[in-house]
Order: structure tokens, then C-alpha cells, then sequence
């Protein structure tokens, strides 16, 4: 059976019944720069407005090739003052399948893991493998991403050979980064190539 969800009030609900402590986000991925547009409990400080995530812009470009289930769960968040959350991710498509919106929680169980800490609790963010970053910019997403895959070389970019420069335009590509207006352009730049020469690399 299918039925027509109603995001506003699901967050609304989501919101109520988790409690204070978890933040509940509504993201339009319509419109990646300032898809954020509805927030319930906002611990993040976040505003209607901000930009998709890191992780949101991976999921979609994931959900988009078609090879990955719709959601994440009980992933490590963070803030770029360094707070950390517990996140789940789901993306809501249309009835034609396509990515329509993602609605996110996000919790703040520091009380929670100050309790439980002696017993090693399997819920820590701190431990969870994967980050992401909630952001009021979309260029400070975008530049995060280019900085943590650059963190696996020794050499500047524009320093790495080619077969390293395809590798790196890969691992951003399906990150997500080149869903993001601008930034074709500026990793072609830090790189020292063209962007036609980015473009046959993401052929290739």
C-alpha cells in the first residue's frame, strides 16, 4: 500500500515525539544551495536556507545511479564548531521515483553517552564511521569535501599525476561535489586542467 506522506507534518510529529534533544530537517533537493527549508527543535542553529549537506549531496548522487538504498542511519553529524550529533538520512522520492526531498534527524546524546560511557555504548557518534557536516555555506560543504579527499595524498593537487588527478575527480564526482554549481569549474582549477579535461576524465 502507498500513501501520500505529508513532510511538514511528518516533521512535526518526528519532531514531538523524539524530543527536544533531536532536530528534524526538511531538505528540497530541488534546490541543493538553500535546500534546507523546513526545521523542527533547530540544535544544529541551522536556518531555513542553508545548503544540502556533504552527505545529502552523496546520497542523492548515489539514489540517482540507482545502486544504493534510500537511507543512512545512526551516522556521526557534526557542526562547524565542532558539536556532534547522531543522524538519519531518508530520501523521499516522487511517485516516478525520482529524488524529491530528504528528511534528516539529527540528536544531541552527549547526556545519554555521559551515562552510558562506562559500557561502551554501540550508539557513540564519536565512533561511527562516517561523518558529515551541517553547514551554512554551500561552498564550505563543497571545500570540505575537496579538502578530505586531498588528505589522502602527500602531493598539492595541482602536484599529482594523472592517473592520481582521474582517481580524485572520481572519488569527488561520486560524493556528489559536481551536483553543486560552481564546482567543476573550481576543481578544475586546483587541479591545473581544463575543465574539458575534467569533463573527459569523468568520462572516462
Amino acid at each position: 500500500m502507498r500513501a501520500t506522506v505529508d513532510l511538514e507534518v511528518l516533521a512535526s510529529f518526528l519532531a514531538e515525539a523524539l524530543g527536544a534533544n533531536t532536530e528534524v530537517v526538511i531538505h528540497d533537493l530541488s534546490d541543493l544551495e538553500h535546500s534546507l527549508c523546513l526545521i523542527r527543535n533547530p540544535i544544529s542553529r541551522r536556518e531555513v536556507g542553508a545548503p544540502a549537506t556533504d552527505l545529502a549531496l552523496r546520497m542523492l548522487r548515489e539514489c540517482t545511479d540507482g545502486d544504493s538504498p534510500p537511507f543512512r542511519a545512526n551516522y556521526g553529524g557534526k557542526t562547524l564548531d565542532g558539536r556532534q550529533f547522531r543522524s538519519s538520512s531518508l530520501v523521499v522520492r516522487d511517485e516516478h521515483g525520482t529524488p524529491r526531498a530528504m528528511i534528516c534527524l539529527n540528536s544531541d546524546d552527549r547526556r545519554l553517552r555521559q551515562v552510558i560511557e562506562s559500557l561502551q555504548s554501540m550508539v557513540s557518534a564519536d565512533d561511527a564511521p562516517q561523518e558529515e557536516l551541517l553547514s551554512g555555506s554551500i561552498e564550505l560543504v563543497g571545500d570540505e569535501m575537496i579538502n578530505r579527499e586531498l588528505a589522502r595524498y602527500a602531493l598539492p593537487a595541482h602536484s599529482l599525476g594523472v592517473d592520481e588527478k582521474r582517481e580524485l575527480v572520481r572519488r569527488l564526482d561520486r560524493n556528489g561535489l559536481f551536483l553543486v554549481k560552481g564546482f567543476i569549474g573550481k576543481t578544475a582549477g586546483m587541479l591545473g586542467i581544463s575543465e574539458p579535461t575534467l569533463y573527459r576524465y569523468l568520462k572516462d
